[in-house]
């Protein structure tokens, strides 16, 4: 139901836009076709457009400064079509080994919502635009420690 579309870089949106948004906690080694392989961090963003429902995924590989953004067979979904189209994707990121996180997006005070949209990958136009490219192996560690509590705390 999901397939790679070239033509997206990125998933702008507003706050008001956003209905879901899951992260992944870890980072396989993928190989996207056309893309490098290398480690990838997901997304699955769920968006309200003027015709109705969507669900994205978003890969990010983050050493090649490039992602792959799979879009779905219906762009209009009902609410119900939606909720399907969400557990297909959470479903399909799973199946390539990707360990997935909800960040409760809606549940989040304003000012959380926005830093959100100010730092995930996946809201950039581009991902050569992300910031933060040149992270030290000892913020990388640290990234890792809080991917791993945040797993455990889920538990």
């Amino acid at each position: 139901m999901f397939s790679i579309d070239e033509r997206f870089r990125g998933l702008p949106a507003s706050r008001e836009q956003v209905l879901s948004l899951y992260q992944s906690i870890n980072s396989p080694h993928l190989a996207i076709p056309g893309k490098p392989a290398g480690p990838a961090q997901a997304f699955v963003l769920g968006l309200r457009g003027s015709g109705g429902f969507a669900v994205f995924i978003y890969l990010y590989l983050a050493e090649a400064q490039d992602c792959a953004v799979y879009v779905p067979g219906r762009r209009n979904s009902s609410p119900e079509q939606y909720q399907e189209d969400e557990a297909e994707a959470l479903g399909f990121v799973e199946s390539m080994g990707f360990m997935m996180d909800n960040a409760n997006f809606r549940g989040l005070p304003p000012h959380s919502q926005d830093e959100l949209l100010k730092t995930l990958p996946v809201f950039f136009k581009d991902p050569k635009l992300v910031p933060g490219q040149g992270k030290s192996r000892a913020g990388e560690k640290r990234t890792a420690s809080t991917n791993l509590g945040r797993l455990l705390a889920s538990f």
